[in-house]
């Protein structure tokens, strides 16, 4: 009999997969080991996220001297047990007793002392890693900020214990960031069925690339904002621990159900029906899924600003499952029922109309659709730059890439690229970023009129946050920024809409004609190529993907470029 046990990803992960998983009517395809990988676990597995993990729980042990490292363990279970058994106060690597009434199994990367329970026993805290940044600024108006207290408190890692941390009521944890609260949730509740958490409120300590040590998290904290069918606003304060324990409640339905299915006629569906997410690019079990889906569903569809999964939901309740259906739908008619299932979603009337437009413009085979009539007018100069930039997992920008075109000579535009092959802190990053600023600055010390162009605001994002630690250099590149860059991503939107969305990819593929090298391009396929070329122990395989990377990056200079020449010709 199969035993129902769920880690620390599932309550993160499609519910699909979950059922996938335990139906045994459904076989595993025979796909590329790294492809059969979830995108968050591959990412952590390569160089960057274990080499994170690594370094973090070397300082742990450093820092604590009464401490046991069970990476090399051949029983990391029963070591586990006597390590919290005699009170010892760090434990690198655990792997939990499975919780068989809860259906739960893993470890965390650590635990932590805390306080003894009230039987006497010791208690502890999961400790987790996470290679990206896990905090932001808390903003008063933003609404799912927490209602008491601080969320976040901060501990050195040479005096990691929550007693040593102090409050932080400016910052919060990111909203991207609540897959990973899941996975504390997941550990906490292990502890709890082991007996082995304090009896104080549920916490865990991350630690990330924020340079902030430990940092401390209340998961008793009602700050999520979730879905909420209850709720006029459609959508409730919730904390990380409720989340967590619903999420991990109905998977394990879906398991149930799917571990009940046999293959007879009398079978009882599935609790869950596929629907493309972005989690599904990187899943074995897409191919399964994809087969169970029309090929004109709305979901495989429509990859622009797509619908999330309780919008399909709803819109399948009423019979538009496909872009035909959402098509020829009467789209007024279909709001009165839709809109009042999707409440939590902010601007979900535009998002349908939307989605209808685009299903519209796929019907017609039409990428790129004209919204405006006659010329369209781009700023032009002596020195025309097309500028993009490059930036590690750990958001730290390491390569700055230029393309240099002189309108008053007869000569080819040339490439231009100031980087840095390996991760950088912050001096190292605006040190980097002050270089290029400086470069720029030649550029327009000649007298002659000098532009840059770039497609979307990330640019300017990136320049304003390093200059404001007040670099001259990069001050000064903020400051020319305002009248001196020219965003054509902005252009393209005020002229174009597309089915596809209004990506450079795309414009420059389907508008200027354009195409990459790289025979997969993509910002995130440069994160993995960016790990490779800074910490792979061949220096054969370091060289070719910063070539790699270069080539990518100079590439997407030439698309603004040939992107500007295609829009002054309409």
């Amino acid at each position: 009999m199969t035993r129902l046990l769920l880690d620390a990803y599932a309550a993160r992960s499609c519910a699909v997969k979950t059922h996938n998983q335990f139906d045994r009517t459904i076989s595993l395809p025979v796909v590329d080991l790294v492809e059969a990988a979830n995108e968050e676990i591959v990412n952590e597995a390569f160089i960057g996220g274990t080499e994170h993990r690594r370094l973090a729980c070397d300082e742990l042990l450093g820092a604590i001297t009464d401490s046991i490292d069970l990476r090399e363990s051949t029983d990391r279970r029963a070591a586990t047990a006597e390590a919290v058994h005699a009170s010892t106060v760090l434990i690198v690597a655990p792997l939990l007793p499975s919780d068989l009434v809860g259906h739960r199994r893993g470890g965390p990367t650590a635990l932590l002392r805390g306080p003894n329970r009230r039987d006497g026993s010791p208690g502890y805290y999961p400790v987790l890693t996470r290679f990206s940044k896990v905090l932001e600024r808390l903003r008063q108006s933003k609404a799912s900020e927490s209602r008491r207290g601080s969320v976040v408190r901060l501990a050195p890692l040479g005096s990691p214990q929550f007693a040593c941390s102090r409050g932080r009521a400016d910052l919060s944890v990111r909203s991207r960031q609540q897959a990973t609260l899941l996975e504390a949730s997941h550990h906490w509740r292990m502890l709890q069925a082991a007996g082995w958490a304090p009896d104080s409120a549920g916490r865990a300590a991350i630690i990330s690339t924020d340079d902030q040590g430990l940092i401390w998290v209340d998961l008793t904290q009602e700050f999520i904002r979730t879905y909420s069918a209850s709720s006029e606003t459609g959508w409730r304060l919730r904390s990380p621990l409720q989340r967590y324990d619903h999420e991990h409640d109905f998977r394990v339905r879906v398991a149930e159900r799917a571990l009940s299915r046999t293959g007879a006629a009398d079978d009882p569906p599935p609790l869950v029906r596929p629907i493309r997410v972005r989690e599904c690019d990187n899943c074995q079990w897409w191919q399964v899924c994809r087969d169970q889906l029309d090929s004109d569903d709305l979901s495989v569809r429509i990859d622009k600003a797509p619908l999330d999964v309780r919008e399909i939901a709803a819109l399948r309740t009423l019979g538009v499952e496909t872009t035909h259906d959402l098509m020829n739908a009467d789209l007024d008619l279909l709001k009165i029922d839709y809109l009042p299932r999707v409440r939590h979603r902010h601007g979900a009337e535009r998002r349908i109309e939307m989605a209808a437009r685009r299903a519209r413009l796929l019907a017609r085979g039409v990428e790129l659709e004209r919204i405006t009539n006659g010329p369209i007018e781009l700023p032009q100069a002596d020195i025309e730059v097309d500028f993009d930039i490059e930036t590690s997992r750990a958001e730290r920008v390491y390569l700055w890439g230029f393309r240099v075109h002189d309108r008053g000579r007869d000569e080819p535009p040339t490439f231009v690229e100031f980087s840095a092959w390996h991760e950088l802190d912050a001096d190292a990053e605006r040190e980097l970023g002050a270089r290029a600023m400086r470069w720029l600055r030649s550029l327009t010390d000649t007298g002659r009129s000098v532009r840059v162009y770039h497609y979307s605001d990330y640019e300017v994002v990136q320049l304003r946050r390093l200059a404001a630690e007040g670099d001259p250099d990069l001050r000064w590149g903020l400051e020319f920024a305002k009248d001196g860059f020219c965003d054509l991503f902005r252009v393209v939107a005020d002229h174009f809409f597309g089915a596809h969305g209004l990506g450079l990819k795309t414009v420059a593929t389907k508008g200027a004609g354009f195409h990459w090298r790289d025979a997969d391009p993509g910002g995130l396929n440069s994160l993995t190529w960016f790990d490779t070329a800074a910490h792979a122990a061949d220096p054969v395989e370091r060289e070719t993907a910063r070539r790699r990377v270069l080539a990518y990056n100079e590439d997407d200079v030439i698309a603004t470029f040939e992107l500007r020449r295609w829009l002054r010709e309409q």
